[in-house]
C-alpha cells in the first residue's frame, strides 16, 4: 500500500541532506580518484535515467509502471541511488566534519529506506518483480 506523506517524507530528506552537503563543503573532489568516482557516479545516473525513460522522484511505482531490465538494470536494481552515493562519497571523505559525515549517513540510510519500500511496492504491482529481484542486486553489481 502506498503512503504518500513517507514517499514525500524520504523525498524531502534525501534533497535536504544533499543541500546541506553541497552547502558545507567542496562539491567536489580534489583527487582524481575521488573526481573519478563522482564522474562514474554521473554516468551510472544518467545511464539510469535514460534507461528508464520515465524518472519518478517518489519511491510510489506510477500505475502504468513497466519492468525495466536492461540496461543498468540489469545487474543493480537502483542504479540511481548509486550514482548519488558515488557522486558525494569523496568530497565528504576528503573534507570530513561531524556534520557532512552525520549528513551522509543520513542520506545513505534514508535512501537504503527509500528502496526498501520502493521494493516492497513493487512486487506487489509489477509481475515479474519478485524474480527480477532474485537475479538482480540492489545497488552493488554482483555484491548486494
Amino acid at each position: 500500500m502506498q503512503k504518500p506523506l513517507l514517499s514525500r517524507t524520504l523525498v524531502a530528506i534525501q534533497f535536504g541532506a544533499i543541500l546541506l552537503l553541497l552547502l558545507t563543503g567542496p562539491w567536489f573532489a580534489h583527487s582524481l580518484w575521488g573526481l573519478a568516482l563522482q564522474g562514474l557516479g554521473v554516468a551510472v545516473g544518467l545511464w539510469g535515467v535514460l534507461t528508464m525513460q520515465r524518472f519518478n522522484i517518489v519511491p510510489d511505482p506510477r500505475p502504468d509502471c513497466e519492468l525495466v531490465c536492461h540496461g543498468p538494470y540489469r545487474w543493480i536494481r537502483h542504479p540511481m541511488y548509486l550514482s548519488i552515493i558515488l557522486f558525494f562519497s569523496p568530497p565528504v571523505v576528503e573534507t570530513p566534519t561531524t556534520l557532512r559525515l552525520g549528513v551522509f549517513a543520513i542520506l545513505i540510510a534514508d535512501l537504503l529506506i527509500k528502496l526498501s519500500y520502493e521494493e516492497r511496492l513493487l512486487c506487489t504491482q509489477v509481475d515479474g518483480y519478485s524474480d527480477y529481484c532474485r537475479r538482480s542486486k540492489r545497488l552493488l553489481p554482483f555484491i548486494w
